[in-house]
């Protein structure tokens, strides 16, 4: 890959849903061949699209993470199904070290829906499918959650390699810390129809597609009286209103960052502060995510191989203890909302223990 072209791809990072002809100028290429080069880009799948992060309480939803035990392979990918069958599954990902291999799982559903989901894990332990269940912090900024993305600054496209001193990123001088700004105010949710829960699936699935496109993958006609302005004017209150933020998903193997460790470990309040600072600060050249926890914090970061032990190392400094697990970056998987868990009748999200549990279970064999 030539320099421009990566200089397009982390360009397309920082700004997802610029025009091709904004990207062209921040690279020095002409429209034409940004357009181009980014269809190339896609179809060799060095990325795969750009998806909106949702505020999931903005629409009367919550996200619950879990890490599932599982004792064989056959089990993980029943689990697996489980996930595709269920409506509220937001993230999945393989996970494995020591004795905790098995499943990360992500939900994003209605907070009545959770007590129907852990019913089906109990469901799955009492059938000797699944081992343990853990509830782990969930990660969404709405919760104090971090991200950090990957910097192009520290690629060096000549040796093929990221620049990276440890040591000296954790011994820096950090700048006065800024006041949280996390929105913990209460408020009502937004009142939703099925256009919207059908603008959300869209936009969650890949939102870099002309409003046309979207308006075909919805359903409608893209050529109906007043469809495109309804379209464009509900997507612009989505947009404000429940879009935190929209995420590019890089295949990171291609620069050779596909190793994810998962730290969770425990330590000092105080420990654990001052490293989800120095992230948020930047500086940090890997795309990465912290969770605080009661005692200590989560961490997992996307590194090349010869980083991992850098970062292991520096968590081995300042932690009391720690447990690593990797996850399996290859088998992960995002899935976009899905808009028929949305009731056209009550204008709300489907909550039944038949809808939430038993239909999936059923699905795997298990009911």
């Amino acid at each position: 890959m030539n320099v421009n072209k990566l200089k397009l791809l982390f360009a397309l990072q920082d700004d997802p849903m610029a025009p091709a002809a904004t990207l062209a100028r921040k690279v020095g290429i002409t429209p034409p061949t940004a357009r181009a080069w980014l269809e190339d880009l896609q179809r060799k799948r060095v990325y795969g699209g750009v998806h909106a992060n949702l505020r999931a309480r903005r629409i009367g939803l919550e996200l619950d993470d879990f890490i599932l035990r599982v004792d064989s392979y056959d089990s993980l990918l029943k689990v697996e199904q489980f996930c595709e069958e269920h409506p509220y599954t937001s993230y999945r990902a393989r996970v494995f070290g020591g004795e905790k291999q098995g499943i990360m799982l992500q939900f994003r559903q209605p907070e009545e829906a959770k007590t129907h989901l852990l019913t089906a894990f109990d469901e799955m332990e009492r059938q000797g499918l699944v081992r343990e269940v853990r509830e782990i912090p969930t990660l969404a900024a709405e919760y104090g959650s971090k991200y950090t993305r990957p910097k192009f600054s520290a690629w060096d496209e000549e040796r093929m390699a990221w620049r990276f001193d440890w040591k000296k990123w954790w011994n820096r001088r950090l700048r006065q810390a800024n006041s949280d700004q996390t929105d913990t105010t209460s408020f009502k949710p937004l009142s939703l129809d099925m256009m919207d829960a059908k603008l959300l699936e869209q936009i969650t699935r890949n939102a870099r597609r002309k409003n046309t496109e979207i308006i075909e993958a919805m359903g409608y006609r893209k050529d109906e009286p007043g469809i495109q302005q309804k379209v464009s004017s509900r997507l612009k209150v989505l947009e404000r209103k429940v879009v935190e933020e929209y995420r590019v998903f890089i295949e990171w193997f291609h620069f050779d960052v596909y190793n994810t460790p998962f730290i969770m470990a425990r330590a000092d309040e105080e420990v654990t502060d001052n490293l989800i600072r120095r992230l948020s600060q930047g500086g940090f050249p890997f795309g990465s995510s912290i969770r605080k926890t009661r005692n200590g914090f989560v961490w997992s970061a996307r590194l090349p191989a010869a980083h991992v032990s850098e970062l292991i190392a520096l968590v081995w400094s300042i932690a009391k203890s720690y447990e690593v697990l990797m996850i399996d970056y290859k088998h992960s998987v995002v899935y976009g909302l899905w808009s028929e868990a949305f009731d056209e009748d009550t204008r709300w999200w489907k909550t039944s223990k038949s809808f939430c549990c038993d239909e999936p279970l059923k699905a795997i064999g298990l009911a």
